[in-house]
């Protein structure tokens, strides 16, 4: 018997029975389907998480001053300078905000431009400051967008707070969540004028770490350097351990989901072994004359191998439609941009073929160990 007849022979056999061959592939195309899913949806949570933890500043260090010391301006240029890293310092004073008749409570935010560039802020109307508004302390101040439309404000309004007249000249929108700041409900005032305003104070300094180093190392050089030249003891914060614990978690629930379908896996590739346990059982004659006409016990093993390979094939090519079905209707659930990648494809289809033929072994070996004689006189 060559290699033609004994797929020929597979096939029929499985179509012989046509609705348990398919609860047989259906249970092991679930099994596939539930791992191809759990590494794709997986992989795209574990991606979006990263992306909200830089969204939210993890390529940031935030500086701010221990009890005992004190941040003052200049503190970020010096850091700047040493570290050739961009560093901006920040001062933040509640105040009451007048534009005409109307008021509200809103936070003044005493910065550079590189504050604003750090939280993506945009233009939406009027202009931004000169530079030498930003150095010299000018008399406008930029507004975010909530306070403007509380306020009615629009650039060229005169605001009053903390005893000062400032003239906006220009609506912000900031989209960067990096600060626990309300930017959109926010007065952003130079860093000199605010100076003139209540001191040279710095409250927190911000550094921009490059893509080349690591905050933690940042974060280190930082807090060394401003004790060595100022005398400054301070308090560095990075989103570093955030970012891991928050990877940990992920890859541990993701973990979790994989061996519960490995074990679906499992249940699909003990459907296989049962149904062949059945076929061998009802092929008992089939099985006994095949031998008597001199067919070999390697050939009949080979026979039922191939049957539990052309099961596995089917289901694990069904597990992959079943799993692109999944990912699709979970991903647009949940929110999650997917991708399903050819090599889990693929790896997933060659563990269906493993299990398959795993669980074949003993079917295969039992139907090849049949005596002819023996098989005859049962049936």
């Amino acid at each position: 018997m060559n290699i033609k007849d004994l797929w020929r022979l597979s096939v029929r056999n499985i179509f012989a029975a046509p609705l348990r061959s398919f609860l047989t592939v259906l249970g092991m195309a679930i099994g596939i389907g539930a791992i191809l899913a759990v590494l794709t949806l997986g992989e795209a949570g574990r991606n979006q998480v990263r992306e909200e933890m830089t969204r939210l500043g993890i390529d940031r260090v935030w500086l701010t001053a221990n009890e005992a010391g004190q941040l003052r301006q200049g503190d970020g240029t010096l850091l700047s300078r040493k570290l050739s890293m961009t560093a901006t310092e920040q001062a933040y004073l509640p105040a009451e905000i007048a534009c005409g008749q109307r008021t509200a409570e809103a936070m003044v935010v005493a910065c550079g431009p590189e504050y604003l560039q750090m939280n993506n802020a945009a233009l939406v109307q009027g202009e931004w400051l000169h530079p030498a508004e930003w150095n010299a302390g000018g008399r406008r101040v930029l507004l975010g967008e909530d306070m403007a439309q509380r306020l009615q404000a629009a650039p060229g309004s005169m605001l009053h707070f903390a005893g000062q007249g400032m003239q906006v000249a220009g609506i912000l929108r900031c989209e960067s969540e990096m600060t626990q700041i309300d930017t959109s409900a926010a007065v952003f005032v130079p860093m000199a004028r605010f100076g003139q305003m209540a001191g040279l104070m710095v409250q927190e300094i911000i550094l921009a770490v490059p893509e080349d180093q690591m905050p933690e190392s940042v974060a280190s050089s930082a807090m060394q350097l401003l004790q060595e030249r100022r005398g400054v003891s301070v308090t560095a914060t990075t989103m570093q351990a955030q970012i891991e614990a928050a990877d940990s978690v992920v890859t541990t629930f993701v973990d979790v989901l994989t061996w519960v379908a490995l074990i679906c896996i499992l249940v699909g590739g003990i459907g296989v072994m049962n149904i062949l346990l059945v076929s061998v059982r009802e092929r008992r004659r089939e099985i006994g004359i095949m031998k008597a006409l001199g067919t070999t016990p390697r050939t009949i093993c080979g026979l039922f191998l191939l049957e539990a390979l052309l099961y596995a094939v089917v289901g694990g090519v069904a597990g992959v439609l079943i799993g692109v079905g999944i990912i699709a209707f979970a991903g647009n659930s949940i929110g999650l941009r997917t991708a399903v990648r050819l090599t889990d494809c693929l790896w997933v289809v060659l563990a269906a073929l493993a299990v398959g033929l795993s669980f074949g072994v003993l079917p295969a070996s039992r139907a090849s160990a049949l005596h002819p004689v023996d098989a005859l006189r049962d049936e």
